[in-house]
């Protein structure tokens, strides 16, 4: 059709590095807000959300430029995304997490507790003395691995729906 497929691949990037910024933007500004703990995890939710309308979207329009879709472009198109934003924002995490507010995750932890289990303060506090506090870059390239499963898990299940049958052809 109008557009190659290296034209369509930079845009599949662009939208997913520019999706990264704006979920490291959306877990940045509610930290630095101080939102109730229930208010920052919910942040958490309606990214997700708006990432499964992302992949969705993103993969109707391959289809629709294409003018077919298999399983690998989905799942191509669902890990790139997830994994562009997933790289993002687990390295700003880290970097806050580590530099700029390294009690934040433990802060948010207590505030949850007390709000919503008050009588279990006491062991999340012990809990939280005897964990390893230690914090390692590994644990970015985890949560991006996880990122991107979460892209093929969405992409699979879209791609399924939207993909072309080559005996309708």
């Amino acid at each position: 059709m109008g557009i190659s497929h290296k034209n369509f691949l930079n845009y599949i990037l662009g939208v997913a590095f520019l999706s990264g910024i704006s979920r490291v933007a959306l877990d940045y500004i509610s930290r630095i807000l101080e939102l109730s703990p229930i208010l920052y995890y919910v942040t958490f939710l309606i990214a997700f959300i708006l990432e499964i309308i992302l992949i969705i979207y993103v993969i109707k329009k391959y289809k629709n430029i294409k003018g077919s879709l298999t399983i690998i472009d989905a799942l191509k198109t669902g890990i790139i995304i997830m994994g562009a934003i997933g790289l993002c924002y687990c390295s700003m995490a880290y970097v806050y997490d580590v530099y700029i507010d390294p009690d934040f995750q433990i802060n948010t932890q207590l505030r949850f507790t007390e709000q919503f289990s008050p009588d279990q303060l006491d062991q999340v506090k012990l809990n939280l003395e005897n964990q390893d506090a230690s914090k390692s870059y590994i644990g970015v390239i985890m949560y991006t691995i996880w990122f991107v499963f979460l892209g093929a898990v969405i992409s699979l299940i879209a791609g399924s729906v939207f993909k072309t049958n080559s005996a309708s052809k």
